[in-house]
C-alpha cells in the first residue's frame, strides 16, 4: 500500500525520533530518511512491530495515523540523495572545488582521478612524473593543490597545482603547503628535511637542516621567500583557520617573526628563548612555556603578536609535556579560549590568562559549530568552552564531518550553517547502515540513510563524501 504524497518505506523510531526511510530496490540510497517528531522516552524499537495487545494489522494502521497527522502539521525536511559510489582502493579521497578526486596513495608515482560532484562523471585523470606521492588536496581559485603526507613519504616530497577544470599542470615544486589563513596571498610551500617538516617543528625541537618558506602564486611565480639556518627552532601560528605566522628561534635564543601576508622576517624586540623552554605561537599570541623541577605544572608568559616588549600575562598551568622525554605540549585557539595540551588539558581565557577548567588528563578539544569545543569521548558530548560543562549530548551520534571554518556555502533550509558558516554532520550506525544528519541546535536534522557504515566525510557546500567500510566512497547531494 502506497500512500499518496509518502513513498514506500518503513517507519521506526531512533534515538526518540519518528523516522520514514524510503524503500531502496537497487541499493542505493537514492531516497532519504524523513523526520516525523521527536517522541519523548521511548526506546528505540521497530515500529513496524506488533504494539502489546494489538495484532499486527492495528500497529501498522495506528503508525499510520501518526505519520499523516504529523506530515499535515509540519512541512518535511528537504533529503541528500546518493550521485554515486566509488572502489577508494586503499588510497584517500578529497572533496574540493565541487569535484571528489580519488587519490590511489599506494601506488608510487600516484594517480589522481577526478568527478563532477553534482552527477559523479568522470572529468580528468593526472599521474605525477618521477616518484611523487600524493596524499591530500585543497583548492582556490580554479587551481587545485596536492600534495604528500611528509612523514609517511620519508622525503622532502613534490607539491603540484593543477587546472580544476581540465586537470592539466600548472605548476610543481619541491615541498609541501602549509595551511594558511585566508589573508595569506598564493601557496605557502615549506622545503626542509622530511625529519623536520614531520618531528622537529611539531616538537619545537631545533631543525637538523636549512629549511625554507615560499609563496608561490597561481602560475607557480614567487612572491616572496624566508630562509632559516639549521638548528633553529620554528614555531608555526596554531590559529583554527590556518597560520599566518611563525615565530623563530636561532641557536642563542633569539626570536624573529616570519609574516606570511608580506614575507617579512622582523625582530621581536630583545626576546630570549631559554633552551629548555618552548616557544609557541597561537592565533594572536606568542607563547613562551616553561617547566619547574616539580614535574607537575608549566609556567606561560604570553606575548602579543607585535608587542614583545613586556608580556601580555602570565599563568602557571598544572600540566606539562606529555611524556618524560619531552612528549607532546601545544597552546592553540580552540574557538574563544585557548588549549593547553599536556599530560591534562587546561582551558586559559586568552585575554588574561585565568584557568577557565581542566580534564583529568589528556583530551583533544576542538572547537565545533555553535561555539561549543568537542571532545574525544564516548558518548559523544559538545562542551561549554567557558565551564567545560556538557552544553549538548550527542548520544549515539558520531561527529563524521565538520565544514571548515567560515566556510559558510551551505545549501538552505536545515542545511543552513551556524553563525560562523560552519555544519556538523552526525552519523548513527545501526546495522550495516548509517542514518546522516546535520546538528540543529540541541538535536538532529536528519538526511538520508547510507546503505553502508560510515567512518567519516567530507563536506563542500551542497555536496558530501563519506568513506565506508568496505573502501568505497559514497558522494551525496543536498538539494539546491
Amino acid at each position: 500500500m502506497t500512500l499518496q504524497g509518502l513513498p514506500q518505506g518503513r517507519l521506526t523510531q531512533h534515538n526518540g525520533w519518528v523516522l520514514l526511510s524510503a524503500s531502496h530496490a537497487t541499493g542505493a540510497a537514492d531516497g532519504g530518511v524523513i523526520e516525523l517528531g521527536l517522541v519523548r522516552d521511548a526506546p528505540a524499537t521497530d515500529a513496524d512491530r506488533d504494539p502489546a495487545g494489538l495484532p499486527r494489522g492495528w500497529g501498522l494502521l495506528l503508525a499510520l495515523g501518526l505519520v499523516l497527522s504529523l506530515v499535515s502539521a509540519a512541512p518535511m525536511p528537504p533529503t541528500a540523495r546518493e550521485v554515486a559510489r566509488m572502489p577508494l582502493r586503499n588510497g584517500a579521497f578529497h572533496l574540493v572545488g565541487g569535484a571528489l578526486l580519488l587519490l590511489e596513495n599506494d601506488r608510487t608515482p600516484t594517480p589522481v582521478e577526478a568527478f563532477d560532484g553534482s552527477g559523479g562523471a568522470p572529468m580528468w585523470t593526472y599521474t605525477p612524473e618521477g616518484l611523487t606521492t600524493l596524499s591530500y588536496a585543497a583548492a582556490a581559485q580554479g587551481i587545485v593543490v596536492l600534495w604528500p603526507d611528509l612523514c609517511r613519504s620519508g622525503v622532502t616530497g613534490t607539491t603540484v597545482a593543477l587546472d580544476l577544470r581540465t586537470g592539466r599542470e600548472r605548476w610543481h615544486a619541491t615541498g609541501v603547503p602549509v595551511r594558511t589563513a585566508r589573508s595569506v596571498p598564493g601557496t605557502v610551500i615549506l622545503r626542509s628535511l622530511w625529519s623536520d617538516g614531520c618531528e622537529a617543528l611539531a616538537a619545537n625541537a631545533p631543525t637538523g637542516g636549512t629549511l625554507r618558506w615560499q609563496a608561490l602564486d597561481a602560475d607557480g611565480r614567487a612572491l616572496w621567500e624566508v630562509p632559516v639556518d639549521a638548528g633553529s627552532r620554528v614555531a608555526l601560528d596554531s590559529a583554527e583557520d590556518g597560520a599566518a605566522w611563525a615565530a623563530l628561534a636561532d641557536r642563542q635564543g633569539e626570536v624573529t617573526v616570519a609574516d606570511f601576508v608580506t614575507g617579512a622576517r622582523t625582530p621581536a624586540g630583545s626576546l630570549r628563548v631559554a633552551p629548555g623552554d618552548l616557544m609557541l605561537a597561537a592565533g594572536g599570541l606568542l607563547v613562551l612555556a616553561s617547566f619547574d623541577g616539580t614535574g607537575t605544572s608549566a609556567t606561560l608568559t604570553a606575548y602579543r603578536r607585535g608587542e614583545y616588549s613586556a608580556p601580555a600575562w602570565r599563568a602557571q598551568v598544572p600540566t606539562r609535556p606529555a611524556s618524560a622525554g619531552g612528549g607532546r605540549f601545544a597552546v592553540r585557539p580552540c574557538g574563544r579560549v585557548l588549549c593547553v595540551l599536556g599530560q591534562r588539558t587546561v582551558v586559559l581565557d586568552p585575554a588574561g590568562g585565568a584557568t577557565l577548567w581542566s580534564t583529568g588528563g589528556p583530551s583533544d578539544l576542538s572547537a565545533v559549530p555553535g561555539g561549543l569545543l568537542a571532545a574525544g569521548t564516548r558518548p559523544a558530548a559538545l562542551l561549554d568552552p567557558s565551564t567545560g560543562a556538557t552544553a549538548v549530548s550527542l548520544g549515539d551520534w558520531d561527529v563524521l564531518g565538520v565544514d571548515g571554518p567560515f566556510s559558510g556555502t551551505a545549501a538552505t533550509g536545515s542545511h543552513e550553517p551556524g553563525a560562523d558558516g560552519r555544519r556538523m554532520l552526525l552519523g548513527a550506525t545501526s546495522g550495516d547502515g548509517t542514518l546522516l544528519g546535520f546538528r540543529a541546535g540541541s538535536g538532529v536534522a536528519p538526511l538520508v540513510t547510507v546503505d553502508a557504515r560510515l567512518v567519516g566525510c567530507e563536506l563542500d557546500g551542497d555536496l558530501i563524501a563519506c568513506q565506508t567500510l568496505q573502501d568505497e566512497v559514497v558522494l551525496l547531494k543536498l538539494p539546491a
